[in-house]
Parts: structure tokens; C-alpha cells; sequence
């Protein structure tokens, strides 16, 4: 491997080692939200191979075969930084393996986030997102179930910037495929984190919200992996419900158990889905916009007002708090009438 590359793998190896160390000391609330069920003991296992990695490459060592002494292939180092095989010495099941992951990208294309929201009766819908650079790495679809009842989707990749904005497009190729033909939303998750999980070890993991609503039933479903939880305005109860996630953040963890939810809507209820740089904005003090600032945001609201305004309002409020926005922000909002 030439000088230049492996300085370019050593330069995203330290990147990810930092930010995940970052995430590791920002606190027990922050944990929660994103692993979920998991064990933080997957996470450190991260960092482990990490550091491993970068002794091989300090030592000479990365990107060299343990069997032969061959070069393993650049391509299978970028999507797995702990390989230490080349082709030649896989096992028959690493070679099926490569082949599905090989069919899997060939359906990769490039998408464009929805250009309109999903016309539904009884449930207004409006959907905002900005990036904090010219890519990003936030991410909102629509899907449709052959019954009839509809898929919803929001993630937000750990990072910023080109490298994310790349992840979150193959997230939307993959979703795109397996949503519609499954509405067991665990079942979906479960298999995106198998997909991503050998596949995105130099960006770390994707918070990801899977939704469907069934209009018939007026049920909601909802499998929240490792994502912040997105607010529930219940109209009969006068209160505010957060729905927590039910399994950790895509890639995050070896053996996920992801579990679906379901409420059930009334006339009047609201929710809110959003990206974590909506509640991360700071403002010169170092304050963040924070949950409490949300929460009372939806307390006080006109709930006769549009979704459109209602995140128009809060947008406007986030801003008039931090003057910008300084992470990619989505927001997807729901009123059921």
C-alpha cells in the first residue's frame, strides 16, 4: 500500500477513535439514547479495534495478509479496517458474503431526499432539513406497504460533511428495498445493522427512526434504533410523550435486538421527529437548545396551527436561541385531525 493512502487511513482511524471517545465521555443520558439495549462494552470493542488497527499501520503491519504476507485489497480495507486477509485466503463463507454485499451495492444509486411529503387523510404532514455543510449526513424517506399503510424513516449518520452524506445515500438505497417488503420494522432494523455493521467501521454508527402508520387501525409503529426520541403530543392526556428507542444505533452493536412499538392516535395528537442538531445547538454560552426548551416549545404552541408552522416556529425559536445551526437538522412533524 503506497504512503499516501495509508496515511489517509491512519488520518480517518484517529478521527473516528477521537469522536467516539468524545461520545464515550459526554455522559450516561447521551449513552442511553444511543445504545439503546445494547452493552457499552460493544462500543469500547470499537475503540479496541481501532487502537489495534493503528499499531499496524504503525508497525508496518496494516493492509498485510496474516497467511501469505500479501497485500489485502484497498477496497476491502475501506469497508473493514480489521481485515487482515486478502481474497485469496477467504472462506467460503467471507466469499458468499462479498458476493451479497457486491449484488447489494450494484443496487446502490444516487437519491435526492423526498421533493414532497405523502398526501394521508386525517394526518397533515410537513417535513424540514438543512446541512450544516453542503452535504450532509441527515436523512428523512417515504416508503409505501403493498396494503396500503405507510412507511416513514429519519437517521442521522455520526459525522458531518462528504463521508456522511455517502453513508446516508446507501442507508436510503438499502431502505428503499427492504422497507416495502416488510412491515415488522425490528425485523428491518435487524437487517440493516447485519448490512452496516461490517461495512461503515470508519463512520462508527447511524441513529435511525422506522415508522409506519396504519390508517385503518389509527396505529402507529415505531422501532427507534439508538435516535433521539422524537415528542408525542397527546391531545386527551394534555402531556408530552417521548418515545425512547427500542434498540441501538445501526452498526453500533454485534448482536442488536430491536423491538417495534405502536400507539395509538387520536384527533388532535402531534409528533415530532427531529435530528439531534436541533436539540444540540449552542448558543455563546455553550448552552444547548436542549429537550427542556423543546418540551415547553410544544407545551405552549397553538395546536390549531399547521405542521408547517409548527416547525416553522420552531425553527425560528431554535435559531433566535443559537443564532445558527452548526449540525445538519431534520425535522419531520405529524398532526392527526
Amino acid at each position: 500500500m503506497d504512503t499516501e493512502k495509508l496515511l489517509q487511513f491512519r488520518s480517518s482511524l484517529v478521527c473516528h477513535r477521537d469522536a467516539l471517545l468524545e461520545w464515550l465521555n459526554s455522559g450516561t443520558k447521551h449513552h442511553d439514547i444511543r445504545l439503546g439495549n445494547a452493552e457499552l462494552q460493544d462500543v469500547l470493542q470499537v475503540v479496541t479495534d481501532i487502537k489495534d488497527a493503528l499499531v499496524r499501520i504503525d508497525n508496518g503491519h496494516f493492509g498485510r495478509c496474516i497467511k501469505c504476507n500479501g497485500e489485502v485489497e484497498t477496497e476491502f480495507l475501506e469497508s473493514d479496517y480489521t481485515n487482515q486477509v486478502c481474497l485469496d485466503h477467504f472462506s467460503q463463507p467471507q466469499l458468499r458474503r462479498l458476493e451479497r454485499d457486491l449484488e447489494f451495492a450494484a443496487k446502490i444509486q444516487s437519491h435526492l431526499l423526498p421533493c414532497c411529503v405523502p398526501s394521508l387523510p386525517g394526518i397533515e404532514i410537513a417535513a424540514y432539513t438543512e446541512s450544516a455543510q453542503i452535504v450532509g449526513g441527515d436523512y428523512y424517506d417515504f416508503f409505501s406497504y403493498p396494503d396500503g399503510s405507510q412507511g416513514f424513516a429519519i437517521g442521522d449518520v455520526m459525522g458531518k460533511g462528504l463521508s456522511a452524506s455517502m453513508l446516508m445515500s446507501h442507508l436510503q438505497a438499502s431502505l428503499r428495498i427492504l422497507g416495502p417488503e416488510n412491515k415488522n420494522l425490528h425485523e428491518v432494523a435487524n437487517r440493516l445493522n447485519e448490512l452496516f455493521r461490517y461495512n461503515m467501521k470508519l463512520i462508527s454508527f447511524i441513529s435511525l427512526i422506522l415508522a409506519r402508520l396504519d390508517i385503518e387501525t389509527s396505529i402507529f409503529y415505531y422501532c427507534n434504533a439508538g435516535h433521539n426520541p422524537p415528542l408525542w403530543w397527546n391531545s386527551a392526556a394534555k402531556r408530552i410523550k417521548s418515545l425512547y428507542p427500542t434498540g441501538p444505533a445501526i452498526g453500533l452493536a454485534k448482536n442488536a435486538n430491536y423491538l417495534t412499538n405502536q400507539i395509538h392516535y387520536q384527533p388532535g395528537d402531534i409528533l415530532i421527529m427531529y435530528t439531534d442538531g436541533l436539540t444540540e445547538a449552542g448558543n455563546t454560552k455553550g448552552e444547548e437548545f436542549g429537550m427542556e426548551r423543546f418540551e415547553n416549545y410544544m407545551l405552549k404552541l397553538n395546536k390549531a396551527s399547521t405542521v408547517q408552522e409548527i416547525i416553522s416556529g420552531l425553527v425560528k425559536e431554535v435559531k433566535a436561541f443559537a443564532g445558527k445551526f452548526n449540525d445538519d437538522v431534520t425535522v419531520l412533524a405529524f398532526r392527526f385531525e
